[in-house]
């Protein structure tokens, strides 16, 4: 197809006197293929100066300040290939996302083959298992086209407090039985970090504590050896100065911050499929953890002894707010082969039924506070050190009283 002049319309977002105003300006390029705008799906933002508009807008201004005052740390190198696989884009709506593991990602990757196909179906009609299947990076776009869609887009990502995170995706993808992660991950951690270590340990991975997994995470980070996105900082996945992000969501405000962006988007039909979110996140989780256990409870056999997994598994639950520590595992040796999936389910859901809200998420807390309280105080700095940018870019505390003021320490 010949190039042709064509005026192209360019998004932007601009923040002033605390308001975010998209405006839109004409600007002339040799293109080979161009759509006209289709107005009617033209990115909108509300009006109102609301108290969440003002949260929004504040995590705008520390990112760009930080972005404009501090060192480069190479944050204007080019894109690199984890970048792009963490970047998709929705052509229609002008909607660009960074997923970040642990902090959500699952669900927007979910929600955003739901936008794409332009259907209004909740994002959990999707098993998580199947959350990457129509996933669409960014890997195979020239830089040419990157460009253009870094300027034609608003632009979002989802971070999380750094030390949330990082257990999170430690009981997830170690403590909890995962023979993908106990074999790419775990046996690195444990030839590494553990002298005198079983030849079983080094050749399972199964058995990683969490300060071994904090080490691991330190050094790697340090040296760039064997480093896995799940648990790298969020500014290194997102490069958010180059990118130039206009809206930096946190999961901690998940749900209120999921009904900013897509009202952002004009894509308020998709609110009263998320609505009963907290109820259906349960469910989602509750489903996954289920789902991942029956599914490779015959390959962790080599590792692990089926109950002494599943008694993780009942761990993993009081660790996420879920199930109480007084509500002891009911499944015994005898029927951990004969244990379905919806059987499992139902078990765990009358657990989580049948405990307070509050206490559940007091013992959550508990729980947080008492595995970083595994880790020396030392090595602790070092972790706060390695993911620097993440608290200084996007508003977390590096060292919270809660971690770091311990008995006998100043």
């Amino acid at each position: 197809m010949s190039k042709c002049t064509c005026l192209l319309p360019e998004v932007s977002i601009e923040n002033t006197d605390g308001h975010l105003g998209v405006h839109v300006h004409l600007r002339f390029r040799q293109s080979p293929e161009t759509q006209s705008v289709d107005t009617s799906t033209r990115i909108k933002v509300g009006k109102s100066r609301s108290r969440w508009r003002k949260q929004i807008d504040e995590r705008y201004r520390r990112l760009w300040r930080a972005c404009t005052t501090k060192p480069a740390d190479g944050r204007d190198s080019n894109f690199t290939p984890l970048n792009l696989r963490h970047f998709q884009y929705n052509h229609k709506h002008r909607m660009f996302y960074c997923g970040v593991e642990k902090s959500g990602s699952t669900f927007w990757r979910r929600l955003l083959q739901q936008i794409d196909k332009g259907v209004i179906i909740s994002p959990y009609n999707i098993r998580p298992e199947n959350g990457l299947l129509n996933y669409r990076n960014l890997v195979n776009e020239t830089l040419d086209e990157l460009d253009d869609i870094l300027k034609f887009s608003v632009k979002f990502m989802v971070v999380r407090d750094p030390y949330t995170r990082l257990l999170s995706g430690y009981i997830d993808k170690l403590f909890s039985p995962n023979v993908y992660f106990w074999d790419s991950i775990g046996e690195h951690i444990v030839r590494m970090v553990r002298p005198n270590a079983t030849m079983k340990s080094k050749t399972c991975g199964h058995d990683v504590t969490f300060l071994e997994f904090v080490k691991y995470v330190i050094k790697s980070q340090t040296t760039g050896e064997k480093k896995d996105s799940h648990f790298m900082p969020a500014f290194e996945i997102c490069n958010p100065c180059k990118v130039k992000f206009d809206i930096i969501s946190h999961m901690e405000t998940f749900k209120y911050d999921v009904r900013y962006i897509l009202e952002t988007f004009n894509l308020r039909s998709y609110l009263s499929v998320i609505d009963g979110s907290s109820y259906n996140m349960i469910n989602d989780t509750i489903y996954d953890i289920a789902q991942a256990f029956v599914s490779m409870r015959t390959d962790i056999r080599r590792c692990v002894d089926v109950h002494t997994a599943l008694l993780r598994i009942w761990k993993k639950l009081q660790i996420k707010g879920i199930v109480s520590l007084d509500t002891p595992c009911p499944f015994t040796k005898a029927e951990v082969f004969d244990l379905t999936l919806d059987s499992m389910i139902s078990v765990i859901r009358k657990a989580f039924d049948s405990a307070s809200l509050n206490a559940l998420k007091s013992q959550r807390k508990s729980l947080f506070l008492q595995y970083y309280s595994q880790i020396p105080l030392d090595v602790l700095r070092k972790l706060a050190y390695v993911f620097q940018n993440d608290f200084d870019y996007f508003g977390y505390e590096q060292y919270p009283k809660v971690l770091f003021k311990r008995a006998g320490t100043e």
